[in-house]
């Protein structure tokens, strides 16, 4: 059985991948090339247990809180900032609504949005990484 972060992964960047024209990578330590952008990279952060199994009776479902992360890369130049918000806006939409195969009670929020750019020799690049709160649950056994 795998973990369930890496099915949020693989979920979400499936469906990106059905909504958007960037290409979709799932992690944020993928060699990205000029021909590559723009690119889409699906990853995930820290995770908070909100409620545990003891916070019940011993049986009850946990309940985590993950920061998930979806950062659009591109290059660019005074067009730059529109083709970042561009990126932003497509993956709001697409991720408006959407709701995971397996886990119908997952919780998705969007949280924030972060900008950044870089410039190469003559090339400028820019990222707008969008934070988003995954609420769901797992279940766990009593062991006693």
């Amino acid at each position: 059985m795998i973990h369930p972060r890496i099915d949020i992964r693989n979920q979400l960047a499936e469906h990106l991948r059905q909504n958007q024209t960037a290409q979709v990578f799932i992690g944020r330590a993928v060699p990205i090339f000029d021909q590559d952008l723009p690119a889409i990279l699906v990853y995930t952060g820290n995770e908070q247990i909100n409620r545990e199994r003891w916070d019940t009776d011993g049986c009850g479902e946990l309940i985590r809180e993950l920061e998930l992360n979806i950062e659009a890369v591109t290059i660019g130049n005074t067009d730059l900032d529109d083709k970042l918000d561009e990126l932003a806006q497509s993956i709001e939409s697409a991720l408006d609504g959407w709701t995971m195969l397996n886990r119908k009670n997952a919780v998705l929020r969007f949280k924030n949005t972060y900008v950044d750019h870089s410039i190469d020799g003559n090339k400028i690049y820019g990222a707008v990484r969008l934070e988003y709160s995954l609420a769901y649950m797992t279940e766990t056994h009593n062991n006693d």
